[in-house]
C-alpha cells in the first residue's frame, strides 16, 4: 500500500515538472495596462480621479517614440535553473501605452492635455511634452522585475528644450506560473514610478493656477 502511495506521488509530481516544463516554453502575450491596479492585484483599474488642482499650462502631447531594438518583446520566461525559455511580447501598442499614461498623469495632475501633431509648436502659456521610450522589459525569475525607462523632452514657447531621463521598477510578486496578465502589471508599476519623477518635476516648474475669490 505504501508502494502505491509513493509511486503515485511520484507520478503526480513528474506530471507537475511536465506542466510546468511546458509552460516554461510557452510565449506569453501580454495586454500592457495603465493604472496599475491597487493592492498588487493584476486586473487595471478605471481612472476617474478630479484633479485638485488646475493649472494655467497647457500641454501639446506628442506620441512617444519606440527607440528599443526589439520592439515586439516586452519580457523573459526562466526556468528554474534561471535559463531564458521563452518571450513576451506586448499585445498591444507600446507607443499609446506610453503616451496615454503620461497624459493621464498630466490631467490628474490639473494640466490640460491636448494631442498634437510633431510639427506643432507651443505658444504663451503652452508647453510641447514627447520624448523617447528606452526600455520597457519584465524579467523573471522566482520574482518578476519590471523596467521602464524614457526620455522625456519639454519645450515652451521660447524654443527651451529640457530632456531628461526617467526610470522605473515594479514588481507583481512572486512568479508562481508566469503569467501574461503578472508580466503586465509590473510593467504598468514600473511605468507608474518612473511617471511619477516626471510629474514631481512638472508640478515644480509650472506651479497651480491661482484660486479665484
Amino acid at each position: 500500500m505504501k508502494a502505491i502511495t509513493h509511486t503515485g506521488r511520484l507520478a503526480t509530481c513528474l506530471f507537475l515538472v511536465s506542466l510546468l516544463a511546458g509552460c516554461a516554453f510557452r510565449t506569453r502575450e501580454a495586454t500592457l495596462i495603465y493604472p496599475p491596479a491597487p493592492d498588487g492585484e493584476v486586473k487595471p483599474v478605471v481612472a476617474q480621479a478630479v484633479p485638485p488642482v488646475s493649472r494655467n499650462t497647457k500641454v501639446l502631447l506628442q506620441e512617444f517614440s519606440d527607440q528599443r531594438s526589439d520592439k515586439k518583446v516586452v519580457g523573459t520566461v526562466r526556468n528554474g535553473y534561471g535559463m531564458r525559455t521563452a518571450d513576451v511580447i506586448a499585445k498591444n501598442s507600446v507607443t499609446a501605452w506610453v503616451t496615454d499614461a503620461v497624459a493621464l498623469e498630466l490631467k490628474k495632475r490639473g494640466f490640460a492635455v491636448i494631442q498634437s501633431d510633431p510639427k506643432a509648436q507651443p505658444e504663451a502659456g503652452s508647453i510641447l511634452v514627447g520624448g523617447e521610450i528606452l526600455n520597457v522589459f519584465c524579467d523573471m525569475y522566482f520574482s518578476y522585475t519590471g523596467q521602464v525607462s524614457l526620455i522625456v523632452k519639454v519645450a515652451d514657447s521660447k524654443g527651451e528644450v529640457v530632456s531628461r531621463h526617467y526610470a522605473g521598477e515594479g514588481s507583481a510578486g512572486i512568479a508562481f506560473a508566469a503569467t501574461s496578465e503578472s508580466f503586465a502589471a509590473s510593467l504598468s508599476l514600473a511605468l507608474a514610478a518612473a511617471l511619477e519623477k516626471m510629474m514631481v518635476d512638472l508640478e515644480a516648474k509650472f506651479p497651480a493656477a491661482a484660486k479665484q475669490e
